[in-house]
Protein backbone atom coordinates (compact mmCIF):
# COMPACT_ATOMS: atom_id res chain seq x y z
CA UNK A 1 0.00 0.00 0.00
CA UNK A 2 1.26 3.49 -0.89
CA UNK A 3 1.01 6.04 1.93
CA UNK A 4 0.70 9.73 1.08
CA UNK A 5 2.28 12.74 2.77
CA UNK A 6 1.37 16.21 1.51
CA UNK A 7 3.36 19.32 2.48
CA UNK A 8 1.80 22.79 2.40
CA UNK A 9 5.07 24.15 0.98
CA UNK A 10 8.32 22.72 -0.32
CA UNK A 11 10.21 24.21 2.64
CA UNK A 12 8.23 21.89 4.94
CA UNK A 13 9.98 18.89 3.37
CA UNK A 14 13.25 20.31 4.60
CA UNK A 15 12.09 21.21 8.10
CA UNK A 16 9.93 18.13 8.75
CA UNK A 17 12.04 15.43 7.07
CA UNK A 18 15.60 16.44 6.19
CA UNK A 19 16.50 18.43 9.33
CA UNK A 20 15.45 15.52 11.56
CA UNK A 21 17.51 13.06 9.52
CA UNK A 22 14.30 11.36 8.38
CA UNK A 23 13.59 10.16 11.93
CA UNK A 24 10.05 9.83 13.34
CA UNK A 25 8.23 11.38 10.39
CA UNK A 26 4.48 11.18 11.00
CA UNK A 27 2.20 9.89 8.22
CA UNK A 28 -1.56 9.75 8.79
CA UNK A 29 -3.17 6.39 7.98
CA UNK A 30 -5.88 4.11 9.32
CA UNK A 31 -4.10 0.97 8.09
CA UNK A 32 -2.38 -1.33 10.60
CA UNK A 33 1.37 -1.77 10.18
CA UNK A 34 3.74 -3.87 12.26
CA UNK A 35 6.81 -2.19 13.78
CA UNK A 36 9.70 -2.65 11.36
CA UNK A 37 7.48 -2.88 8.28
CA UNK A 38 8.83 -1.39 5.06
CA UNK A 39 6.48 1.16 3.50
CA UNK A 40 6.44 3.36 0.41
CA UNK A 41 5.38 7.00 0.79
CA UNK A 42 4.32 9.47 -1.89
CA UNK A 43 5.57 12.98 -1.03
CA UNK A 44 3.90 15.97 -2.64
CA UNK A 45 3.91 19.77 -2.36
CA UNK A 46 2.42 22.56 -4.52
CA UNK A 47 5.84 23.45 -6.00
CA UNK A 48 6.68 19.87 -7.08
CA UNK A 49 6.35 19.02 -10.76
CA UNK A 50 5.32 15.48 -9.76
CA UNK A 51 5.00 13.46 -6.53
CA UNK A 52 8.12 11.69 -5.23
CA UNK A 53 8.13 8.12 -3.90
CA UNK A 54 10.39 7.35 -0.93
CA UNK A 55 11.00 4.24 1.16
CA UNK A 56 10.73 4.09 4.94
CA UNK A 57 10.49 1.77 7.96
CA UNK A 58 7.70 1.94 10.55
CA UNK A 59 9.12 2.91 13.97
CA UNK A 60 5.92 3.41 15.95
CA UNK A 61 2.15 3.34 15.48
CA UNK A 62 -0.11 6.07 16.82
CA UNK A 63 -3.79 5.26 17.47
CA UNK A 64 -6.57 7.75 16.99
CA UNK A 65 -7.06 10.09 19.96
CA UNK A 66 -9.08 13.24 20.55
CA UNK A 67 -7.65 15.94 18.30
CA UNK A 68 -5.00 13.61 16.82
CA UNK A 69 -5.27 11.46 13.68
CA UNK A 70 -4.18 7.85 13.61
CA UNK A 71 -0.95 7.09 11.78
CA UNK A 72 2.60 5.84 11.91
CA UNK A 73 5.99 7.33 12.76
CA UNK A 74 8.53 6.23 10.17
CA UNK A 75 12.26 6.40 9.48
CA UNK A 76 13.07 7.51 5.91
CA UNK A 77 15.89 5.36 4.51
CA UNK A 78 19.16 7.07 3.58
CA UNK A 79 18.84 6.89 -0.25
CA UNK A 80 15.36 8.38 0.00
CA UNK A 81 16.57 11.02 2.46
CA UNK A 82 19.28 12.01 -0.02
CA UNK A 83 16.58 12.24 -2.69
CA UNK A 84 14.69 14.68 -0.42
CA UNK A 85 17.83 16.78 0.10
CA UNK A 86 18.44 16.92 -3.63
CA UNK A 87 14.81 17.73 -4.34
CA UNK A 88 14.83 20.78 -2.07
CA UNK A 89 18.25 21.96 -3.24
CA UNK A 90 17.28 21.47 -6.89
CA UNK A 91 14.52 24.04 -6.52
CA UNK A 92 16.11 26.23 -3.85
CA UNK A 93 19.86 26.80 -3.88
CA UNK A 94 19.52 28.69 -0.60
CA UNK A 95 18.84 25.34 1.08
CA UNK A 96 22.38 24.28 0.24
CA UNK A 97 23.83 27.56 1.44
CA UNK A 98 21.95 28.12 4.70
CA UNK A 99 21.21 24.46 5.42
CA UNK A 100 17.78 25.55 6.70
CA UNK A 101 18.92 24.98 10.25
CA UNK A 102 17.94 28.55 11.15
CA UNK A 103 14.33 29.38 12.03
CA UNK A 104 12.21 30.09 8.94
CA UNK A 105 8.55 31.07 8.91
CA UNK A 106 5.79 31.22 6.30
CA UNK A 107 4.35 34.73 6.13
CA UNK A 108 2.74 37.41 3.97
CA UNK A 109 4.77 40.58 4.51
CA UNK A 110 4.19 43.56 2.18
CA UNK A 111 7.44 44.41 0.40
CA UNK A 112 8.86 46.76 -2.22
CA UNK A 113 11.51 45.97 -4.82
CA UNK A 114 13.76 49.03 -5.08
CA UNK A 115 16.29 47.81 -7.67
CA UNK A 116 16.99 46.81 -10.42
CA UNK A 117 13.37 47.66 -11.30
CA UNK A 118 11.11 49.45 -8.82
CA UNK A 119 8.03 47.34 -8.02
CA UNK A 120 5.34 47.96 -5.45
CA UNK A 121 2.95 45.19 -4.48
CA UNK A 122 5.55 42.51 -3.75
CA UNK A 123 5.16 40.20 -0.74
CA UNK A 124 7.53 38.02 1.29
CA UNK A 125 6.04 34.51 1.50
CA UNK A 126 8.68 33.08 3.84
CA UNK A 127 11.39 34.70 5.90
CA UNK A 128 14.60 33.82 7.74
CA UNK A 129 17.53 35.90 8.91
CA UNK A 130 19.45 35.10 5.72
CA UNK A 131 16.80 34.45 3.08
CA UNK A 132 13.35 35.31 1.79
CA UNK A 133 10.89 33.81 -0.67
CA UNK A 134 9.39 36.72 -2.59
CA UNK A 135 6.28 37.00 -4.80
CA UNK A 136 6.50 39.95 -7.20
CA UNK A 137 4.21 41.63 -9.78
CA UNK A 138 6.88 40.89 -12.42
CA UNK A 139 9.26 37.94 -12.53
CA UNK A 140 12.83 38.44 -11.30
CA UNK A 141 15.89 37.13 -13.14
CA UNK A 142 18.01 34.40 -11.58
CA UNK A 143 21.36 35.67 -10.17
CA UNK A 144 20.13 39.29 -10.19
CA UNK A 145 21.00 41.53 -7.23
CA UNK A 146 17.88 43.09 -5.74
CA UNK A 147 17.33 45.99 -3.37
CA UNK A 148 14.38 45.18 -1.15
CA UNK A 149 12.28 46.91 1.51
CA UNK A 150 10.58 44.42 3.84
CA UNK A 151 7.74 45.64 6.04
CA UNK A 152 8.27 43.95 9.42
CA UNK A 153 5.53 43.05 11.93
CA UNK A 154 6.47 46.04 14.13
CA UNK A 155 5.52 48.41 11.28
CA UNK A 156 9.07 49.38 10.30
CA UNK A 157 10.87 48.58 7.05
CA UNK A 158 14.12 46.65 6.73
CA UNK A 159 16.22 47.70 3.71
CA UNK A 160 18.29 44.79 2.45
CA UNK A 161 20.26 43.70 -0.58
CA UNK A 162 19.72 40.17 -1.89
CA UNK A 163 20.72 37.80 -4.68
CA UNK A 164 18.11 35.79 -6.60
CA UNK A 165 19.02 32.12 -6.10
CA UNK A 166 16.02 30.49 -7.82
CA UNK A 167 12.91 31.55 -9.67
CA UNK A 168 9.51 30.13 -10.59
CA UNK A 169 8.67 32.45 -13.48
CA UNK A 170 5.12 31.21 -13.98
CA UNK A 171 4.31 31.89 -10.31
CA UNK A 172 6.40 35.09 -10.11
CA UNK A 173 8.17 33.57 -7.10
CA UNK A 174 11.87 33.90 -6.30
CA UNK A 175 14.17 32.69 -3.55
CA UNK A 176 16.55 35.39 -2.37
CA UNK A 177 19.72 35.12 -0.32
CA UNK A 178 20.28 38.25 1.77
CA UNK A 179 23.70 39.86 1.30
CA UNK A 180 25.85 41.59 3.94
CA UNK A 181 23.17 41.91 6.62
CA UNK A 182 24.44 44.10 9.47
CA UNK A 183 24.03 43.03 13.10
CA UNK A 184 21.17 45.43 13.84
CA UNK A 185 19.14 44.33 10.79
CA UNK A 186 19.88 40.67 11.53
CA UNK A 187 18.46 41.12 15.02
CA UNK A 188 15.34 42.84 13.64
CA UNK A 189 14.80 39.99 11.17
CA UNK A 190 15.29 37.39 13.91
CA UNK A 191 12.68 39.18 16.05
CA UNK A 192 10.31 39.26 13.06
CA UNK A 193 10.70 35.50 12.54
CA UNK A 194 10.02 34.86 16.23
CA UNK A 195 6.93 37.09 16.16
CA UNK A 196 5.52 35.58 12.96
CA UNK A 197 6.12 32.00 14.05
CA UNK A 198 4.39 32.66 17.36
CA UNK A 199 7.27 31.00 19.18
CA UNK A 200 7.91 33.85 21.56
CA UNK A 201 5.17 35.95 23.10
CA UNK A 202 6.64 39.07 24.67
CA UNK A 203 5.78 39.83 28.29
CA UNK A 204 7.42 41.49 31.28
CA UNK A 205 11.09 40.55 31.59
CA UNK A 206 10.42 39.54 35.19
CA UNK A 207 7.69 37.06 34.19
CA UNK A 208 8.28 33.32 33.94
CA UNK A 209 9.06 31.65 30.62
CA UNK A 210 7.03 28.54 29.69
CA UNK A 211 7.75 26.30 26.71
CA UNK A 212 4.74 24.51 25.21
CA UNK A 213 5.32 21.76 22.62
CA UNK A 214 2.47 20.08 20.75
CA UNK A 215 1.90 19.16 17.11
CA UNK A 216 -1.81 20.06 17.40
CA UNK A 217 -2.15 23.82 16.64
CA UNK A 218 -5.43 24.10 18.58
CA UNK A 219 -3.82 22.68 21.75
CA UNK A 220 -0.79 24.89 21.23
CA UNK A 221 -2.93 28.02 20.88
CA UNK A 222 -5.15 27.16 23.87
CA UNK A 223 -2.24 26.45 26.22
CA UNK A 224 -0.34 29.53 25.04
CA UNK A 225 -3.34 31.77 25.76
CA UNK A 226 -3.68 30.37 29.28
CA UNK A 227 0.03 30.98 29.94
CA UNK A 228 0.01 34.56 28.65
CA UNK A 229 -3.23 35.45 30.46
CA UNK A 230 -1.54 34.27 33.65
CA UNK A 231 1.10 36.95 33.01
CA UNK A 232 3.89 34.77 31.70
CA UNK A 233 5.83 34.49 28.43
CA UNK A 234 5.55 31.44 26.20
CA UNK A 235 7.76 29.62 23.72
CA UNK A 236 6.01 27.35 21.21
CA UNK A 237 7.20 24.32 19.27
CA UNK A 238 5.41 21.79 17.07
CA UNK A 239 8.21 19.18 17.09
CA UNK A 240 10.11 17.51 19.89
CA UNK A 241 13.55 18.18 18.39
CA UNK A 242 12.72 21.87 17.95
CA UNK A 243 11.45 21.99 21.55
CA UNK A 244 14.69 20.51 22.88
CA UNK A 245 16.75 23.01 20.90
CA UNK A 246 14.72 25.91 22.33
CA UNK A 247 14.93 24.50 25.86
CA UNK A 248 18.71 24.31 25.68
CA UNK A 249 18.93 27.83 24.28
CA UNK A 250 16.31 29.69 26.35
CA UNK A 251 16.30 27.74 29.67
CA UNK A 252 12.53 28.08 30.35
CA UNK A 253 11.07 27.99 33.88
CA UNK A 254 8.53 25.29 32.94
CA UNK A 255 8.18 22.85 30.03
CA UNK A 256 4.89 21.31 28.83
CA UNK A 257 5.38 18.44 26.36
CA UNK A 258 2.90 16.53 24.25
CA UNK A 259 3.79 12.84 24.47
CA UNK A 260 3.36 12.09 20.75
CA UNK A 261 5.23 14.52 18.48
CA UNK A 262 7.35 14.27 15.33
CA UNK A 263 11.13 14.59 15.59
CA UNK A 264 11.35 13.44 19.21
CA UNK A 265 8.41 12.46 21.39
CA UNK A 266 7.76 14.12 24.75
CA UNK A 267 9.25 11.24 26.75
CA UNK A 268 12.51 11.44 24.81
CA UNK A 269 12.70 15.20 25.28
CA UNK A 270 12.02 14.85 29.02
CA UNK A 271 14.77 12.24 29.39
CA UNK A 272 17.19 14.51 27.50
CA UNK A 273 16.36 17.36 29.90
CA UNK A 274 17.00 15.15 32.93
CA UNK A 275 20.32 13.98 31.43
CA UNK A 276 21.57 17.58 31.02
CA UNK A 277 23.08 18.96 34.22
CA UNK A 278 22.18 22.55 33.29
CA UNK A 279 18.51 21.62 32.72
CA UNK A 280 17.93 18.69 35.07
CA UNK A 281 15.92 20.68 37.64
CA UNK A 282 13.56 22.23 35.06
CA UNK A 283 9.91 21.32 35.88
CA UNK A 284 8.40 19.22 33.08
CA UNK A 285 4.73 18.34 32.52
CA UNK A 286 3.54 15.74 30.03
CA UNK A 287 0.41 16.24 27.96
CA UNK A 288 -1.57 13.40 26.34
CA UNK A 289 -4.95 11.76 25.73
CA UNK A 290 -3.58 8.29 26.48
CA UNK A 291 -5.50 7.99 29.76
CA UNK A 292 -4.57 9.10 33.26
CA UNK A 293 -3.13 5.78 34.50
CA UNK A 294 -0.85 5.33 31.49
CA UNK A 295 0.10 8.99 31.53
CA UNK A 296 1.04 8.84 35.22
CA UNK A 297 3.24 5.80 34.51
CA UNK A 298 4.87 7.57 31.55
CA UNK A 299 5.55 10.67 33.64
CA UNK A 300 7.14 8.59 36.38
CA UNK A 301 9.35 6.60 33.98
CA UNK A 302 10.60 9.66 32.08
CA UNK A 303 11.24 11.86 35.13
CA UNK A 304 8.44 14.36 34.52
CA UNK A 305 7.07 16.36 37.44
CA UNK A 306 3.44 15.83 36.49
CA UNK A 307 0.97 15.71 33.61
CA UNK A 308 -2.10 17.23 32.01
CA UNK A 309 -4.74 15.14 30.26
CA UNK A 310 -6.54 15.84 26.98
CA UNK A 311 -9.12 17.20 26.51
CA UNK A 312 -7.67 19.98 28.63
CA UNK A 313 -9.66 21.76 31.34
CA UNK A 314 -9.00 25.44 31.85
CA UNK A 315 -9.10 25.24 35.65
CA UNK A 316 -6.67 22.30 35.68
CA UNK A 317 -4.17 24.10 33.43
CA UNK A 318 -4.33 27.26 35.53
CA UNK A 319 -3.86 25.36 38.78
CA UNK A 320 -0.96 23.31 37.42
CA UNK A 321 0.80 26.40 36.08
CA UNK A 322 0.40 28.21 39.41
CA UNK A 323 1.73 25.19 41.34
CA UNK A 324 4.86 24.61 39.28
CA UNK A 325 5.77 28.24 38.54
CA UNK A 326 5.54 29.18 42.22
CA UNK A 327 8.33 26.77 43.11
Amino acid sequence: MLLKLHFLARARLWTEVVVSGGERVFVATTENFAIGSAVSIELDAPEFDAPVIVQATVQQTRPFAAGQPAGVLVKIDEPSLEKCRSLVAEHDDDARIAGRTEPRVDCDLPSRVLTPLAMNGAAARSLSVHGVTLKTPQALDKDATVGLALQLPDGTEALVSAQVMWTRTELKLAGLKLLSVDAATEKRLANAVETLSGRLVIGPASSKLVLVADDDPSILDFTSRVVTKAGHRVLRAERGDVALELIRKEKPDLVILDVLMPGLDGLEVCKAIRADASLAKTPVLLLSAMGEDRLATAANSSGANGYLTKPMRLDAVRATLAEHLKR
